[in-house]
């Protein structure tokens, strides 16, 4: 009989939140504790641990690529789901992918963080800046359609763990330089309304295996 894969994401996102310390950021206003860097030991090598899931093995802690999609990436792969999930060094890249080949990853799909609200196991889809980055997107429409192209652009990708009465927790990599749970505001009916992000996408997530 085939099985949830979201009892096991959920899993290994909660045992690799604790071996980072169990980092923390609340609420809009409500501070952050965060434990383990990135930069220093052993956080180093727990980062090359999520590179080698996308096939960069000598990527660490202290090189400068963004690490969030590779933890991402390592999640899923732990948690077993094989080729049901497109590993990339990239949100946009594994997004694309499942976008562009919905036949490949029956599992995964964007939809619109509007209208959609997140579930554990679903992950959620934000604009990202920077110095090296493109203007992102600044709606779901605006994204799909990027992505549909194959287009790249910064964002960030956190794994829902737990939702309550308007509020979301979900844990990411990279955030804060530490693998860090995050607690998102949402509204009655469970959309997202986190006034700090930038919100692209919720990814749903019903992959088998």
């Amino acid at each position: 009989m085939s099985m949830s894969i979201t009892d096991k994401l959920i899993e290994i996102a909660q045992a690799e939140w604790q071996r980072w310390g169990y980092s923390t950021k609340g609420l809009a206003g409500g501070g952050s504790k965060i434990a383990g860097i990135e930069s220093k030991l052993p956080y180093v090598a727990y980062v090359n641990d999520y590179w080698r899931a996308v096939n960069q093995p000598t990527w660490n802690g202290n090189t400068p690529q963004p690490w969030s999609a590779a933890f991402i990436s390592f999640c899923f792969k732990q948690a077993g789901a094989g080729a049901h999930f497109p590993y990339n060094q990239g949100h946009a890249g594994y997004c694309s992918a499942f976008i562009r080949k919905p036949n490949a990853y029956p599992g995964l799909s964007l939809v619109d963080p509007i209208s959609a609200a997140p579930s554990v196991g679903d992950l959620v889809l934000a604009a990202r800046s920077g110095g090296e980055c493109v203007k992102p997107p600044s709606n779901y429409a605006d994204a799909l359609a990027k992505l549909q192209d194959g287009g790249w652009f910064c964002s960030h990708v956190d794994i829902v763990v737990a939702v309550r009465d308007r509020q979301i927790d979900v844990i990411g990599g990279n955030v804060a330089n530490s693998v860090t749970m995050s607690t998102l505001a949402a509204q009655q009916d469970g959309t997202l309304s986190d006034p700090r992000f930038s919100w692209l996408g919720v990814i749903r997530n019903t992959i088998v295996r």
